[in-house]
């Protein structure tokens, strides 16, 4: 079984036989009921793990999974989540994962900050997949030939537990908090000499607030779509072409308020993206 992002829909229902964990597969369904809840409501709940501490990574990939089935739309790929030191140190995460990213949640110049509970914003640089990828033993040679465009990416992230106070577990069913994603003008991956050592800088107002490197999120972004490739391969899914990858937050995760003019820059000819927020 394969989820083939970019549309074509996960063949595996998250249940037990495929993700296995210590839940059963009606507590799966009861809790992305709940967070799905969480999410149309626009309140924040306690962390599943409080309740549950038992919580094993398979089960929040099992609840991501119906949970983004209850969100419904088309899904364009993948973002991955605490790839950089600066955002496993901000959040007490000790490990990458990932969310999956849905065609309804990409935006463009402007947001309304009160689609979300509370939303915060990370500069990324994306990766779009020409090829198929596939495979526990994927090079970085493969994954560096599989790349169509590369682009300058802004991630929204919003959490649906309060205070943002969560662990793991709790993240991984959250969807990794993926909330919404902004993507500036593609580059021919040719065109640009070294992915890892392209420099970073994020601007709200016209002030800088922070800056990062290509190789801040798990030393570089084709290393960063190897980790997704291999971690996909372990339950035996794919990557389909025409994905939409967000490689990893360069920065910390800036608060976003109504009235919020972000700017991203990067060097090495991959440009700017700008993005702004309102009521």
């Amino acid at each position: 079984m394969r989820l083939m992002a970019g549309g074509t829909k996960l063949a595996a229902d998250g249940s037990r036989s495929e993700l296995t964990g210590l839940l059963s597969a009606d507590q799966h369904q009861l809790l992305a009921q709940r967070l799905y809840e969480a999410a149309l409501a626009g309140e924040a709940q306690t962390p599943l793990s409080d309740q549950l501490p038992e919580l094993e990574t398979a089960d929040s990939y099992a609840i991501q999974n119906l949970l983004v089935g209850q969100l419904g739309g088309r899904r364009t790929g993948f973002k991955l989540g605490f790839t950089s030191a600066a955002m496993r140190q901000q959040m007490g995460i000790d490990e990458a994962n990932y969310g999956v990213l849905l065609a309804h949640t990409q935006v463009d110049q402007q947001v309304s900050c009160g689609r979300f509970i509370d939303p915060r914003l990370e500069p990324e640089i994306a990766l779009v997949t020409g090829l198929d990828l596939l495979g526990a033993n994927t090079s970085i040679e493969q994954v560096a030939n599989a790349i169509s465009r590369v682009h300058p990416a802004i991630e929204i992230v919003d959490s649906r537990f309060q205070d943002y106070r969560f662990r793991s577990v709790d993240n991984i069913a959250d969807n990794s908090s993926a909330a919404g994603y902004c993507l500036g003008a593609g580059v021919a991956p040719g065109d640009i000499e070294n992915l890892e050592q392209l420099e970073c800088g994020l601007y709200r107002q016209g002030a800088e607030i922070g800056s990062g490197r290509g190789e801040d999120a798990l030393g570089g972004p084709l290393q960063a779509l190897q980790w997704l490739v291999r971690k996909l391969a372990e339950t035996d899914r794919s990557l389909a072409a025409g994905s939409v990858i967000l490689t990893g937050g360069l920065t910390r995760a800036e608060v976003i308020s109504p009235g919020d003019q972000f700017r991203v820059e990067f060097s090495g000819g991959l440009g700017n993206l700008e993005l702004g927020f309102v009521d």
